[in-house]
């Protein structure tokens, strides 16, 4: 195997782990909580919430109002035992239990609202905990997925990091620094290959003489990128 065809073998196995790499990247960056899962737990907790802040309002309506129905019995009963003689206080009596009455109504009407909107509030923590259970399923058996391909990436980065270190041990320390060099300069891709004339790193066309010279197998590079050209 010429120099040139054991530059373009690690040039292969350089592409395959840097692409390897970028796709375990992604697969780590996909294992976090995703915004849709995130905002799907958000929203039942705000459903508890409302349902637990609406059923202790009408737990303290049921009470006040129960409080003043007892005052408003009581104030009844007094009016009507005949104990009270005096007119002004009669009056009062009567006014109190007018105003309670009044006070009851208002209360009823806020317990009415309350009991509506806890009928909401139940609703929506049904269908956010449906919601919620749809998208972590989802999320879960993606996860399931994303660990197995990480696994897979894992061991063929292995695989590929010793073939790696074969095959640079058979190119000499100043070709390997001129690839090592080439592929900073050139995003990754030190050597390219020459089909039909075109060099594939910048697609462009090379000369004749070029081409040929890559028939022969010597070392050439392309006239335009500067690339190691393999035929």
């Amino acid at each position: 195997m010429s120099q040139v065809q054991q530059l373009y073998q690690l040039q292969q196995v350089d592409t395959e782990i840097r692409e390897k790499k970028q796709r375990l990247g992604e697969v780590l960056r996909a294992q976090k909580k995703t915004q849709e899962l995130l905002a799907a737990r958000k929203r039942l907790e705000t459903a508890v919430a409302d349902l637990q802040t609406w059923q202790s309002k009408r737990q303290d309506l049921d009470l006040e109002l129960q409080s003043l129905k007892n005052k408003a019995k009581s104030a009844e009963r007094r009016l009507y035992s005949g104990n009270v003689k005096n007119p002004k206080e009669l009056t009062d009596l009567q006014h109190a239990i007018e105003s309670m009455g009044r006070q009851r109504a208002a209360l009823e009407d806020e317990l009415l609202e309350a009991m509506i909107m806890i009928e909401d509030a139940e609703t929506e923590q049904t269908a956010a905990d449906e919601s919620l259970q749809t998208i972590t399923a989802a999320w879960e058996k993606e996860q399931t997925n994303l660990k197995q391909e990480q696994n897979q990436l894992a061991l063929r980065l292995h695989t590929l990091t010793g073939q790696r270190g074969q095959i640079a041990a058979r190119i000499p320390d100043r070709l390997l620094a001129e690839y090592d060099s080439l592929s900073k300069k050139m995003r990754g891709v030190a050597v390219a290959k020459l089909q039909q004339g075109i060099c594939q790193g910048c697609r462009l066309n090379v000369s004749e003489h070029t081409a040929k010279s890559v028939q022969e197998g010597r070392m050439t590079y392309c006239n335009s990128c500067g690339r190691i050209l393999a035929g």
